[in-house]
C-alpha cells in the first residue's frame, strides 16, 4: 500500500508539472496553411486566444488582441486566434475576420482537440506561452488586457532607449 502510495504522489507531481507546458500542436489556417505551436515560440511568446464566431465576449475582445498583435509583432510576439466553431462553422470564419478586419493568424481547432489538451475550459481563453513553453498566464475572457500585458512584457527583452544627447 505505502509504495502505492509513493508512486500516486510521483505521478500526480509529474502530471501537476506538465500541466503548465503548453503541448505542442499542428493546424490548418483558414487558407489551407498549417500552424505549429513549436514554430512560433522560435521566434519568441505566443498569445493563444481560443474563440467562436457565435461568442459575443469572444468578438468583444478582438480588437483588443489586434491592437497588442500590432504593437508587439516586431518584437517577436505571435498573437494566434484557435477558433472553435467546429466543423460546421468552418465558412463563417473568413468572412467573420474580415468584416472586423483581424490581420493576426488563425488556426482552425475543429474537433477541439487542442482546446482540451490545452485545458481549455470557457471561451473565450487566453493563454501566454513563453518560448520554453511554460503556460504564464491563462486568463478566461479578455476584460481587461494590463495582465496579459503585464505579464508579455517580463519575457520580453527592454526596449533600448535613444540617446537624445547626440
Amino acid at each position: 500500500m505505502k509504495k502505492f502510495l509513493v508512486l500516486w504522489f510521483c505521478l500526480f507531481i509529474a502530471s501537476t508539472a506538465r500541466a503548465t507546458e503548453a503541448p505542442d500542436f499542428n493546424l490548418p489556417a483558414p487558407n489551407g496553411e498549417r500552424i505549429q505551436l513549436s514554430a512560433l515560440l522560435k521566434k519568441g511568446p505566443v498569445i493563444l486566444d481560443f474563440w467562436a464566431t457565435w461568442c459575443k465576449p469572444c468578438i468583444k475582445g478582438m480588437p483588443k488582441l489586434e491592437e497588442i498583435h500590432a504593437k508587439y509583432a516586431e518584437r517577436g510576439v505571435a498573437v494566434l486566434g484557435i477558433n472553435e466553431d467546429g466543423p460546421r462553422g468552418q465558412n463563417r470564419i473568413r468572412p467573420f475576420l474580415k468584416g472586423r478586419k483581424i490581420t493576426f493568424p488563425i488556426a482552425i481547432d475543429a474537433d477541439g482537440a487542442v482546446m482540451k489538451r490545452m485545458q481549455v475550459r470557457a471561451l473565450p481563453t487566453t493563454l501566454l506561452i513563453a518560448p520554453d513553453r511554460e503556460i504564464v498566464l491563462r486568463q478566461a475572457g479578455l476584460s481587461d488586457v494590463q495582465p496579459l500585458i503585464n505579464a508579455l512584457e517580463t519575457l520580453l527583452p527592454k526596449e533600448e532607449a535613444s540617446d537624445e544627447r547626440e
